[in-house]
């Protein structure tokens, strides 16, 4: 067979699951009745995969294991145990890892094959030159503002610019993809943190804070509950602020470093106290009303909002 008996795809995702496209494409075409099994590292039993491995099956020839995350099996050495040795030659075996360090086990028997196929994540430039080429593959054009959209919304995952091309391709029908079918169609999955929501309700500002908010995915209950707290820090600083303490002991009464203290103080200052005390107290009242079932947890967050930030 072209293809070698064992192959390590680590690296990129997307780059990943298309050597193992290319791959099975290769042995499909010497043995179009290969029998594929899949399974993934936390499931395996070292033990009970030497035997498979070693079995010969009933309805095929040849066999094609995959094995995804394979640096997750709680045995690793005796999962390249199992994988190493007299295998069948029709048997063959392809692993994909997207973090698998190479003091592992398996990549250490990859490595002594001359199995390991490296496949890192692009960078920079290179990223939108991936997206656009997945783009071109599904017959997609794109202006250069409308690809930088859709990499930023898959937050530079191309496994997830392919998903979302096959999903744009049915809505382009040869119209060059545009920023705005970007934003109203693709689903933003590059990771968002709640600090910058947080950030801009701190400084009072609306629609700043909704536009962080529909970036979010988090739990509404639990952003809630986050935003009490930062509330809760900036009137400790505004007290401070009040009796005139200096910037260093202002940092060690509220227990944070310097650079967050800093920040926290620039909010601070958009509020008098007795204003922070009212919304304090109109969040923890909101907080209590979501653990009594009173409220709904995305009711009490917007209420909190717009009873914190305002307009610009």
């Amino acid at each position: 067979m072209a293809e070698p008996q064992i192959a390590l795809f680590v690296g990129d995702a997307y780059r990943c699951e298309r050597g193992l496209a290319d791959r099975e494409s290769t042995l499909l075409a010497d043995d179009p009745d290969l029998e594929r099994h899949v399974s993934f590292g936390d499931e395996i039993e070292p033990g009970s995969l030497r035997t498979e491995l070693r079995s010969a099956s009933l309805f095929a020839l040849g066999r094609h294991f995959v094995i995804r995350q394979p640096e997750r099996c709680r045995a690793p050495k005796a999962l390249a145990e199992a994988i190493d040795g007299e295998v069948p030659a029709e048997t063959l075996v392809t692993l994909l890892s997207t973090e698998m360090k190479t003091t592992h086990p398996i990549y250490k028997l990859c490595k002594a094959r001359d199995a390991v196929v490296p496949l890192p994540s692009p960078r920079g430039r290179g990223v939108a030159a991936a997206a656009r080429k997945i783009l071109a593959e599904n017959g997609i054009e794109a202006s250069t503002a409308a690809l930088q959209r859709l990499v930023f919304r898959n937050g530079g995952d191309l496994l997830g610019i392919a998903q979302e091309a096959a999903k744009l391709r049915s809505l382009c029908e040869g119209d060059p993809l545009t920023e705005e079918v970007v934003d109203r169609v693709v689903f933003p999955s590059a990771e968002r943190t709640v600090f910058p929501f947080f950030d801009r309700l701190g400084e009072r500002n609306l629609s700043g804070a909704l536009a962080a908010l529909s970036e979010l995915r988090d739990d509404p209950g639990r952003m809630v509950g986050g935003a009490v707290r930062h509330l809760a820090r900036l009137t400790m600083i505004r007290i401070a602020l009040d009796a005139k303490n200096g910037r260093k002991k202002l940092s060690e009464a509220v227990g944070l470093p310097d650079w967050l203290c800093r920040r926290l103080v620039d909010q601070a200052k958009r509020y008098r106290l007795d204003e922070l005390a009212r919304t304090l107290r109109a969040g923890i009242a909101l907080d209590v009303r979501i653990k009594r079932g009173e409220i709904s947890p995305e009711d009490a967050l917007l209420k909190l909002v717009f009873a914190t930030a305002r307009p610009t």
